[in-house]
């Protein structure tokens, strides 16, 4: 639009202003569209823009007012540091017990043996076989003879059952020794030979066992802290190892079967020993039942079908003593004397 005609609409609207119609009146002389849009955004943009950060800034500041108001005071920075040293085990044993104060004094010697870089000897121990354990132990002990008595002082007692067990691994360990044979396991020079020292340690084992645990007799009979308390245990023992050692192979040269024949003898022995400790254990007016002595009976007798010559006496022995008791013992006699 030119100049001149923004002069009219100007003169028109003042005409009507003065004649008292205001400029929203029907018939009024209004700016043009395109003058009072830009004039009209320019002022909303203007507005918009002037009022709006001070809307935020009062908002903001009656929200910090009111979190202050609401929000406790910030802890000191030494405040802060006190209550994040109270989630280290470390510092909180100090106000602990002494129990718990013991707990982490044995936490600490058990890393303490490893430095700088080091693996500590509790882990490095753990991944070891048993064997390897053991070997290791024996080396140690060999090395320092002072700690025998140590580590005799710290190994569990042998029980009955540990020993029997260890009896049943033994005899697993000698038949592995055998070389493989389509037929089956060989009765030669070479094979026994081969299976010699598993035979040696076997027979040693039971030996042993057997000294130990009979050596000091029946708790009634000898009071020592070695002694077995009840025949029972005894007999137990001399039943397993018994049966361990008929299992014992037979060789082709009769001296190779020396092995065998020896421990059956000294089984043998520990029968014999064993019902003559039993029958003075009665006589002192313990209780011997009927089924425990049948079954004792019937393991001798088993014995002594297979060596009739090495466990004759204490099946002689076991007649004299509770024939009385258990009349009906299943024990074969003795055989007869050639004339």
């Amino acid at each position: 639009m030119s100049q001149q005609g923004h002069w009219k609409a100007s003169a028109l609207a003042a005409t009507f202003s003065s004649a008292g119609l205001n400029g929203t009146a029907w018939g009024a002389a209004r700016p043009p569209l395109y003058r009072s849009t830009e004039i009209g955004f320019g002022q909303s943009m203007h507005a918009d823009a002037d009022t709006t950060p001070r809307r935020q800034k009062r908002k903001a500041s009656s929200e910090d007012e009111s979190m202050d108001s609401s929000s406790p005071t910030p802890e000191p920075a030494s405040r802060k540091v006190r209550s994040a040293r109270d989630d280290d085990p470390v510092a909180a044993v100090i106000n602990s017990s002494p129990a718990a104060r013991r707990a982490v004094a044995r936490k600490r010697t058990r890393t303490a043996d490893a430095g700088p870089g080091e693996v500590a000897l509790d882990k490095l121990l753990e991944p070891l076989e048993e064997k390897d354990l053991r070997q290791l132990l024996s080396t140690l002990v060999a090395q320092n003879p002072q700690l025998s008595t140590q580590v005799r002082q710290l190994v569990p007692r042998p029980t009955v059952n540990s020993a029997c067990s260890q009896l049943v691994r033994l005899e697993q360990r000698l038949a592995a020794a055998f070389p493989y044979n389509k037929a089956g396991p060989a009765a030669d020079d070479y094979t026994f030979h081969r299976v010699r020292p598993a035979l040696e340690e076997l027979r040693d084992t039971i030996v042993m066992y057997l000294d130990h645990f009979t050596h000091h007799g029946l708790a009634g009979d000898l009071h020592t802290a070695n002694a077995l308390a009840h025949p029972a245990e005894w007999f137990d023992l001399l039943a397993q190892a018994s049966d361990v050692a008929v299992r014992m192979p037979r060789w082709d040269k009769p001296e190779n079967n020396r092995i065998r024949r020896d421990t059956l003898r000294q089984l043998a022995d520990g029968w014999l020993r064993a019902t003559t400790a039993t029958a003075r254990w009665a006589d002192d007016g313990h209780i011997a039942g009927r089924d425990m002595l049948s079954r004792w009976a019937h393991q001798l007798g088993r014995f002594y079908a297979a060596e009739p010559d090495l466990f004759e006496p204490a099946v002689q022995v076991f007649q004299r003593s509770f024939s009385h008791l258990c009349p009906r013992l299943p024990v074969p006699p003795p055989p007869a004397a050639s004339a």
